[in-house]
């Protein structure tokens, strides 16, 4: 253990430079060559740090810039059974005593315990802030009507997988990043939507503790000991887990890959100690527990991973009740992961106190706490087998939006969702809607019956009253009758919205109405444009004149809100219904009251 003291002490009488590391020796892939010796240092069982011998078997050619990588081979019995083990990432190789760079990289199904290390000549620049950003800044964030019709459509889940993780979002990680993962809310991670947030991820999951754990080693961090960045704490944990490859001060470098390519980050790093090692014919991984928040993961590159010692930062505050049971937890900020993460564990809670499969409707109430002290607040409802995971990826795309946000960063402080569920309430068809006249005059309310049936169940029927307005002109009026969603989809499409602030993009997403709502709607011809921020009636000859010389780039709508009212249905309902009434002048009418 001589030469794993001897690199350690190394480390730790490094320089106190944010980039420049010259305080350690480091030797570069040019200068090994096959056959050179080297050892490797990693945590095992109990935190106890061990030395293992390996070889240089030569330098791997970059199939991209800056993407070289020298392959080893691990000269110790423990590691003919188990292989490279996810948790490994990070570990130290050095050749004569000086650094090489990070085991990083294994293969499924190797029958031999080959890796690959990244250069730590490569990994001195992730504490170059503003280089290599990640996947964070890059899909496109959709549109709220391509997810308000997505929703609607019933393929939300596919939807927001695809803009938060596009195919490829784990490229770049070739040894699976562990996980440890506590609490019943994580669970059902190997099901359903969960499941596919995983595989897109390339996570592994371990049993273990993100939270405080008792047997955590306390000792002090060192090259070769494992540390975790910290996703998710409270009544459930997640936390990823990798090993430290130098120090120096206040400065540590670890995983030799990305944790997701995401560029900065401010992620709480913990403490973290392995219990065992796991062996697997496909993926072998190191069971940890990971302990107290000792500093902030700082740089997510494409080299690895970078952070510094000392204080933490904030979490979100996520608070979801199920029925009479409510659970607490603290998720990491971040434009790609808060959104996934608070889906999993809205869908992970309601499947620990309710049903994980069968057909259930499930209500939601969110709201989502912001910067200036107010909150939007939405209800939602979902039905059918895969009720929960409709209500995780809503609630993702709901946080995914405001998170991307080009008006605001940072702005979400907090999200509360509440969840009821009931068994087998499906889906309700209208069967018609009937006004109680054709013809009316202004200022008079109008009755409305609505008859609809779910299925195995008698015919319901509801009333709804609406205002026609004092002002309406003789002529034509709409009546429109649609469930919340499909009011929504439609709504969007026939009065879009461009938001010009982060006030807009609030009252964009309050249009967002729930499908256990019915909706009338009197609606009257008329051209608008739209504005930043809104819309605003025009002429059409100034609308033909703007276009002409504009084209498709000017948006328009074609018809006018009126009037609207809303009715609880009791459940989800689907409705799309458009009739056409009468304006008649008011008896004894006018037109000068």
């Amino acid at each position: 253990m001589t030469r794993v003291w001897a690199f350690i002490v190394l480390i730790l009488l490094a320089g106190t430079g944010r980039s420049a590391v010259a305080g350690i020796e480091v030797i570069t892939p040019a200068e090994v060559k096959p056959g050179d010796r080297g050892v490797c240092i990693t945590e095992i069982e109990g935190g106890r740090l061990v030395e293992i011998p390996v070889t240089i078997l030569g330098v791997v050619g970059a199939s991209q810039p800056e993407g070289e990588m020298v392959l080893i081979r691990l000269e110790d019995p423990r590691f003919e059974a188990t292989g490279v083990a996810a948790g490994m990432s990070g570990s130290p190789v050095t050749v004569d005593g000086r650094l090489l760079g990070a085991l990083a990289f294994g293969w499924q199904f190797a029958t031999e315990p080959i890796a690959g290390v990244t250069p730590f000549t490569r990994m001195q620049g992730l504490a170059d802030a503003g280089t290599d950003i990640g996947f964070e800044a890059g899909p496109t964030r959709p549109a709220l009507l391509e997810l308000a019709t997505s929703h609607q459509e019933g393929r939300l889940a596919e939807t927001v997988l695809d803009w938060l993780l596009p195919g490829g979002a784990n490229e770049q990680q070739v040894l699976p990043l562990v996980m440890a993962s506590g609490g019943p809310a994580f669970a059902t991670a190997g099901r359903g939507w969960a499941a596919d947030v995983w595989q897109r991820l390339g996570w592994v999951t371990a049993p273990g503790g993100g939270g405080t754990a008792a047997d955590v080693s306390t000792g002090e961090l060192m090259p070769g000991s494992m540390i975790a960045g910290v996703l998710v704490r409270g009544d459930a944990s997640l936390s990823a887990g990798g090993t430290v490859t130098a120090i120096d001060g206040g400065q540590v470098w670890a995983f030799g890959h990305p944790f997701l390519g995401a560029g900065d980050v401010a992620m709480p790093m913990a403490r973290a100690s392995v219990v065992t090692i796991l062996p697997s014919l496909a993926n072998s991984f190191k069971v940890f527990n990971a302990g107290e928040i000792i500093g902030t993961v700082r740089s997510d590159r494409r080299h690895g991973v970078w952070g510094t010692l000392g204080a933490a930062p904030e979490m979100l505050p996520l608070d979801i009740r199920v029925g009479p049971r409510s659970y607490h937890f603290e998720v990491l900020h971040h434009r790609v992961l808060t959104p996934l993460l608070t889906g999993i564990l809205v869908v992970g809670s309601h499947q620990t106190r309710g049903r994980s499969f069968g057909i259930q409707s499930v209500d939601m109430h969110l709201e989502v706490g912001l910067e200036g002290g107010e909150s939007l607040v939405l209800d939602q409802v979902f039905d059918g087998a895969d009720a929960p995971s409709q209500a995780a990826a809503w609630t993702s795309a709901v946080v995914g939006y405001l998170a991307a946000s080009p008006f605001a960063s940072d702005d979400i402080r907090s999200v509360e969702v509440n969840l009821d569920s009931a068994n087998g309430l499906e889906r309700a068809s209208v069967l018609d809607v009937t006004p109680d006249r054709w013809a009316v005059e202004p200022g008079e309310r109008l009755g409305i019956r609505v008859r609809f049936q779910r299925p195995g169940d008698p015919v319901e029927t509801v009333r709804m009253e609406i205002e026609i307005p004092s002002q309406v002109a003789e002529g034509r009026l709409d009546l429109v009758v649609a469930d919340g969603a499909s009011w929504t989809v439609y709504d969007l499409q026939a009065r879009p919205m461009r938001p010009g602030s982060f006030e807009d993009e609030i009252r964009l997403l309050g249009r967002l109405r729930s499908s256990r709502e019915l909706v009338a709607a009197l609606e009257i011809p008329g051209v608008g444009l739209v504005l930043s921020g809104g819309t605003v009636a025009a002429p059409a000859g100034m609308v033909a004149a703007l276009r002409s010389g504009l084209g498709s780039g000017l948006q328009t709508t074609k018809y006018r809100v009126e009037s609207l009212t809303t009715v609880d249905a009791g459940g989800p309902v689907g409705a799309a219904v458009r009739l056409r009434l009468v304006v008649k002048a008011r008896s004894g009418w006018t037109g000068d009251d």
